[in-house]
């Protein structure tokens, strides 16, 4: 016999499943968005299999949520019935923080490409403490473009009743179970 935690757990995942199954996306994907990011990002690093232009380059790409996503292009934003204000105003708030974001993050790329090429093509390169200043740069400035995503985390959150936070919160947290 299941125990009643056990059951409940299984009646409101299958209920969270069939509330995603409905919903749509506020938006559709911003592909040219993308597209825009990949063109600015250039080539990736000759260690990288699959770059993720600008969040790569975050100090925290996973542990943070990317409210702009989840409030618009999230299969299930539609749940959250933003308003048109509501809406134009976090797009005002990607479009800000996005090409701040993004500059950000090219000078980053910049100085981690510059360290690896210092590093990684010879086999004798120089001493590892001569190269400490580059990543202590680059340590500083990942935390401040980390400062703009919180930033954007605290604009968006403003935008949205509490109720809607907690319909956001519904949907876009994974791995609860």
């Amino acid at each position: 016999m299941k125990s009643k935690k056990t059951v409940t757990k299984v009646a409101l995942f299958t209920l969270m499943l069939g509330t995603v199954a409905v919903a749509e996306p506020t938006l559709p994907a911003p592909i040219q968005d993308v597209v825009k990011m990949e063109k600015m990002a250039g080539p990736a690093g000759a260690f990288v299999a699959k770059e993720n232009f600008p969040k790569d380059y975050f100090l925290m790409p996973k542990n943070l949520p990317y409210l702009v996503g989840l409030t618009l292009y999230d299969a299930a934003s539609s749940n959250l019935n933003l308003s048109k204000e509501q809406i134009d105003s976090i797009l005002k708030i990607k479009q800000e923080l996005m090409s701040e974001a993004a500059k950000k993050a090219l000078v980053i790329k910049k100085l981690e490409l510059d360290l690896m090429q210092k590093v990684s093509f010879k086999h004798k390169s120089q001493k590892v403490a001569e190269l400490y200043p580059a990543v202590d740069e680059i340590a500083k400035l990942r935390a401040e473009l980390t400062k703009i995503h919180l930033g954007c985390i605290e604009k968006v959150k403003a935008v949205l009743t509490p109720e809607q936070f907690e319909e956001m919160l519904d949907y876009g947290v994974v791995n609860m179970f």
